[in-house]
């Protein structure tokens, strides 16, 4: 094992995939929580983040990593992306 201090892009100081809200079954599998809500997502904005992201894929490129999380961030406004300019493949 490694250990190391966290300065890379996309760690965290812990992981947490859901929301006080939500309801959770940590009875289904030994070491997994399952959330069991029905989905609830914006539709139109579900669908200006994949006709973007299908409109980056088209694009010749280079693609920014920025345009990219901006997507994410519209879609996803809580979502806590720390950019770093470091990234774990160059810590293995």
């Amino acid at each position: 094992m490694y250990f190391f201090t966290s300065d890379t892009t996309g760690e965290k100081a812990y992981e947490e995939f859901f929301m006080g809200h939500e309801t959770l079954d940590f009875d289904r599998f030994q070491s997994l929580g399952v959330i069991k809500n029905q989905p609830d997502f914006d539709v139109q904005a579900l669908n200006a983040f994949e006709a973007g992201i299908a409109a980056l894929s088209k694009s010749p490129g280079p693609w920014k990593k920025a345009d990219i999380v901006d997507w994410y961030l519209t879609l996803l406004p809580e979502l806590s992306h720390e950019e770093k300019g470091k990234y774990l493949d160059s810590r293995m």
